[in-house]
């Protein structure tokens, strides 16, 4: 066990809560989700209230990732013709390949209490209401790895306190394939909520519940967690001269790293 401490891997088997089995891979504090994005904040079940739901995601990789694979435009989108590295004798922009993102979309759900919220769905609010969702997550902190998500408790929670499920919805490319996936992480809203925040009406955020049967069949998943299975993404820039190296060339995650992973036992959550 000493030499896993080295490495800080996180290990612990969640509490188990009702029927959902859920398994959760968490190394050094960092959640993996099933797509390119790692949480690094909250933690599963983690009790939550007072006026802001927080949540920071790392879009990097660890820093795998180069800046403009995640480098949004104001829409939230990495566009599908995007230049690294413009010249003035480029005619006109070249395609990323490889892997990269498309968008981030972030609800707080729970079919308990009848709710599929927005936090942040790719588009800016309008300006009367830019307490009601958050900006598209890419756009946020240019220039960062991490970006945070700030988002006020809207004012129907006030009696819809329980179980939740911030459910992540990642559009990428990954090794030249098209993925979406959907990653729901638990968390108990049991504090008290700040009866002076600026909370929206949740009429403008509420959004139809989506079974988990549907929302397994909506999704296309890589087979294993992209920076923690020795595998890793292959990241390209294909310049317009074939006979030129790639701009960005490949990223791999060593394969060393496999041997120090811990999978987290089975979480069972109310959903």
């Amino acid at each position: 066990m000493k030499s896993l401490s080295l490495f800080a891997i996180t290990c612990a088997t969640l509490a188990a809560y009702t029927n959902a089995v859920r398994t959760f891979t968490i190394l050094g504090g960092q959640i993996y989700t099933p797509g390119l994005a790692i949480v690094d904040a909250p933690q599963p079940f983690t009790p939550l209230g007072g006026t802001t739901l927080h949540v920071a995601i790392d879009v990097s990789g660890n820093g795998r990732l180069p800046p403009y694979t995640y480098q949004a435009f104001p829409n939230g989108t990495v566009p599908t013709f995007f230049d690294p590295n413009p010249s003035d004798d480029d005619d006109e922009l070249n395609p990323l390949t490889g892997t990269y993102y498309h968008n981030i979309t972030i609800f707080l759900s729970s079919y308990e209490n009848g709710h599929n919220l927005t936090v942040s769905n790719n588009t800016l609010p309008p300006s009367r209401f830019n307490n009601s969702y958050v900006a598209p997550v890419l756009s946020l902190e240019r220039g960062s790895t991490v970006k945070h998500i700030n988002w006020i408790w809207p004012d129907c929670l006030r009696k819809g306190l329980g179980e939740y499920n911030i459910s992540i919805h990642q559009s990428f490319t990954y090794n030249a394939s098209d993925y979406y996936t959907i990653f729901r992480l638990p968390i108990t809203l049991t504090n008290d909520l700040d009866s002076t925040r600026d909370a929206a009406d949740c009429e403008l955020l509420q959004n139809p519940l989506i079974t988990e049967e549907n929302q397994r069949l909506s999704s296309s998943t890589i087979d294993f967690q992209p920076w923690i299975n020795g595998t890793g993404a292959q990241v390209d820039y294909q310049d317009g001269d074939k006979d030129k190296p790639s701009s960005a060339g490949r990223v791999y995650v060593g394969k060393f790293l496999a041997a120090w992973v811990v999978i987290l036992g089975a979480a069972v959550i109310v959903i």
